[in-house]
């Protein structure tokens, strides 16, 4: 398994305890198989299903999760976002609702072996993935860090329904050495919500 865009997410919340001697994933899946369908699914995680049957899918992987970030809604309805699983980032799940009745709203996929249907994942060359979704993608450029470096999010799917993005990354700059191509680093299928930070 390739993570490309993996990361470790200091002083966030541990849902699930650690267990003894934890530290390899000995035992468990590195990552949850089946086909990326633009708008509407990962895998087995669906947008729309709910947080109780993601969760059951995702103990495939290792133990625990990560918190990302929670966003009140109003009084009752809360935004949660979880990263899985706790060791090292395979995906990102945000739910969306009342606590109990909350539904997937967002997935984030960091690993390479979920493909679309046309095989575009994550690791795949950004030449690929315009030649082929072409003029399907809605592209932008957004920053990436302080280095002045940005990363282009291609859009497919109206961005008022159900949608898929696909984020590429530039390549690396060595000094010497031709740069790296562009590949995306993860795919985001997710309902039109705002999400910001918490």
């Amino acid at each position: 398994m390739r993570l490309t865009g993996g990361r470790i997410l200091a002083g966030l919340t541990v849902a699930g305890g650690l267990p003894d001697g934890a530290g390899s994933a000995t035992g468990q899946a590195e990552f949850l198989p089946g086909r990326i369908v633009p708008a509407k699914s990962i895998g087995p995680l669906r947008l729309g299903m709910s947080e109780q049957a993601a969760r059951r899918a995702l103990r495939k992987l290792d133990p625990g999760s990560r918190l990302v970030r929670r966003i009140r809604r109003g009084t009752a309805t809360e935004y949660v976002e979880y990263s899985y699983p706790i060791w090292y980032t395979s995906y990102d799940v945000g739910y969306l609702g009342r606590p109990g009745k909350r539904r997937v709203v967002l997935i984030i996929t960091h690993v390479d072996e979920n493909k679309t249907r046309e095989g575009v994942g994550v690791s795949a060359l950004q030449t690929t993935l315009l030649r082929t979704y072409g003029r399907r993608l809605a592209c932008r450029q957004a920053f990436l860090n302080l280095q002045l470096r940005y990363q282009t999010e291609c859009r497919l799917g109206p961005s008022a329904r159900r949608h898929t993005v696909f984020v590429v990354d530039p390549g690396d700059i060595i000094q010497g050495r031709p740069p790296a191509p562009a590949r995306v680093s993860k795919i985001l299928v997710r309902e039109p919500f705002q999400r910001s930070a918490a």
